[in-house]
């Protein structure tokens, strides 16, 4: 074997024992659960016209690759017991921000619900009241969390679920905002 080979795979394993070796990386490598209470349609975006308190239950994957803060999997779902938009979801979270107390988590989804696809014409101009326009919608959100332990975190809990710029057509959007507990597995 040439030894600049040898030299290059040294340095991956210590590289890998160094990162492997770091709390923050080595909790972010394994999967994890989040159980959440979340304020349906508030937010920043929201138009509130539905309400309710919902509950939030996602399952993070591994990250797809062993380089820190990558992307990893996630599917879930927010409920919600008024009769509203339920939804389910899958895609993917980043780490954007990590510290051995705290991180930032930046996620991109796409969402199925079961809300309306259209409302009232008339209500949805004079009182943005629509429909979604479509079944399957972006999802864009963000979790600030703290960590309680190596294993276990509280987040505050973001996300938008909406159409408008990427396909024409009634869109009514929801926001979700709560509260998150983390758990790895």
């Amino acid at each position: 074997m040439p030894r600049s080979l040898m030299k290059s795979n040294r340095f991956g394993l210590l590289l890998r024992l160094l990162l492997l070796s770091n709390p923050a990386v080595t909790l972010h490598a394994a999967p994890l659960y989040a159980v959440g209470v979340l304020a349906h349609d508030r937010g920043p975006f929201s138009d509130r016209h539905e309400d309710g308190v919902d509950l939030n239950v996602e399952i993070q994957f591994v990250p797809l690759s062993i380089i820190p803060y990558s992307v990893r999997p996630h599917l879930g779902t927010t409920l919600n017991f008024n009769g509203d938009t339920s939804v389910a979801y899958g895609g993917l979270s980043w780490r954007l921000y990590d510290t051995p107390r705290g991180f930032l988590d930046g996620i991109v989804s796409l969402a199925v619900h079961d809300g309306p696809l259209s409302k009232d014409k008339q209500g949805c101009k004079t009182r943005s009241d629509c429909g979604f326009g479509v079944r399957m919608l972006p999802r864009l959100g963000m979790e600030i969390g703290y960590r309680i332990t190596s294993g276990r975190s509280m987040g505050l809990f973001y996300d938008h679920m909406s159409h408008k710029w990427v396909i024409g057509g009634e869109n009514e959007g929801i926001d979700h905002i709560g509260l998150r507990y983390r758990q790895a597995f």
